[in-house]
């Protein structure tokens, strides 16, 4: 009789910790199993590559804002995203040039004379052409998304998006 209650006694004892981990493992693999599938579930921006350079064949000779009777020479070509169509490039090419002559005549000798000054100008150079050429590409009545201002600029690069990437000065001099 004593070997009676024993046994009843042990059998509480054995439910054991296999089903706890179990049932532990099955919610850590699951879990893992959705953290792996949501991040390949996003989708790869397609990357903009460089295109084409074109020269603006003419020279831009622009009085500084400075009363010092300062000027600046300078010969420009733009390095466009890959797709970019040249004669759309052409079409524009007179406002582009037009907006090229306004920022640099908008500029001071101190501004442009250090080295960040000169690439702040190409950087505002490639939105202010930008802003044209997006004008020129939207359809009837279409709009566009405003633009992110914490967009990462790739290195070397004067805009992150296009049509424009780059603003190439082959000459740059002041007096």
């Amino acid at each position: 009789m004593s070997e009676a209650p024993a046994a009843e006694a042990a059998a509480p004892k054995k439910k054991g910790k296999l089903p706890v981990i179990i049932a532990l493992v099955a919610v850590l693999a699951g879990g893992g199993f959705f953290m792996v599938k949501s991040k390949g579930a996003k989708k790869a921006k397609p990357a903009v590559k460089l295109g084409p350079i074109s020269d603006i064949k003419e020279e831009f000779l622009v009085n500084l804002k400075d009363a010092g009777g300062n000027y600046l020479r300078v010969a420009v070509s733009l390095q466009f995203a890959d797709g970019v169509k040249a004669e759309e490039v052409e079409k524009s090419m007179p406002a582009m040039q037009d907006l090229i002559n306004l920022r640099l005549r908008s500029k001071s000798l101190g501004e442009i004379r250090s080295l960040e000054g000169t690439k702040l100008l190409k950087r505002q150079i490639a939105a202010d052409i930008n802003s044209v050429l997006s004008e020129s590409e939207k359809k009837d009545g279409e709009e566009k998304p405003p633009e992110k201002a914490e967009e990462k600029i790739p290195d070397g690069w004067d805009s992150a998006k296009g049509p424009v990437l780059k603003v190439l000065f082959r000459s740059f001099a002041w007096q």
